[in-house]
């Protein structure tokens, strides 16, 4: 993977998470259920009560990302032993 990809795949993942409020335990009070409105990670359901929570979940997500997109680098090593 060249390093422009990387870098677009990334900024996708980065700009996937919006600091927002969401229902937790929905539906929401208004709708009859029990579900109250709490600040975090809308697109996950990650509670946030503050901007440095936010970007502390949104870079322990990025590890796994990492293992999921970027394939494992196949060394000479690693091409040799699988003979």
């Amino acid at each position: 993977m060249d390093r422009a990809t990387f870098i677009r795949l990334l900024q996708t993942e980065i700009t996937r998470h919006n600091f927002d409020t969401f229902v937790d335990n929905s539906p929401s009070v208004a709708k009859g259920g029990r579900g109250i409105v709490v600040p975090g990670c809308a697109t996950c359901g990650v509670r946030a009560e503050t901007t440095n929570q936010f970007l502390r979940h949104t870079a322990e997500g990025l590890p796994a990302w990492f293992e999921r997109t970027v394939p494992p680098r196949v060394t000479r090593n690693d091409t040799q032993r699988l003979k």
